[in-house]
């Protein structure tokens, strides 16, 4: 039995590993095995999209948090909170997803999280809006309290 495993792992994890258990029933090895190989690949690919997106959801809220102070609120102060959490419950279950993985991915977050920023602020492309580099201390060290 040949299996597209490429397309059952985005369809479905549950029934990926349904398929590898009967594969091995069937004592089907290589084929189990290289739908492990997916699978496994497929979950890293999820949780470092997990981890990016919440560090892009950090970077944003920081971002406004020191550009738009006046308008600085407790939605602003449990998003960074809950950001935060996420990622250490990420890094606890994939510890891979470690500082030198976020270091690596740094540069292209901080683009993202500048365009979401100036969306959320609504700013428009033509808008100025150049704010200096986040540093690691403010991300993921420095207190935000109203």
């Amino acid at each position: 039995m040949k299996v597209d495993w490429e397309e059952l792992v985005t369809t479905s994890h549950l029934d990926t590993v349904g398929l590898i258990r009967q594969l091995i029933d069937e004592h089907e090895y290589e084929e189990a095995k290289e739908g492990l190989n997916e699978l496994y690949e497929a979950m890293g690919r999820a949780e470092r999209h997990a981890l990016n997106s919440q560090l892009r959801r950090l970077m944003v809220h920081i971002l406004k948090w020191k550009y738009q102070p006046d308008k600085r609120s407790t939605s602003w102060v449990r998003s960074i909170v809950n950001a935060r959490l996420e990622i250490r419950e990420l890094q606890d279950y994939m510890p891979s997803l470690n500082q030198q993985y976020i270091e690596s991915v740094w540069q292209h977050n901080i683009n993202a999280a500048i365009e979401g920023a100036k969306a959320e602020m609504n700013l428009s492309r033509k808008d100025k809006f150049e704010p200096a580099e986040l540093t690691w201390d403010e991300v993921f060290e420095d207190e935000y309290l109203l």
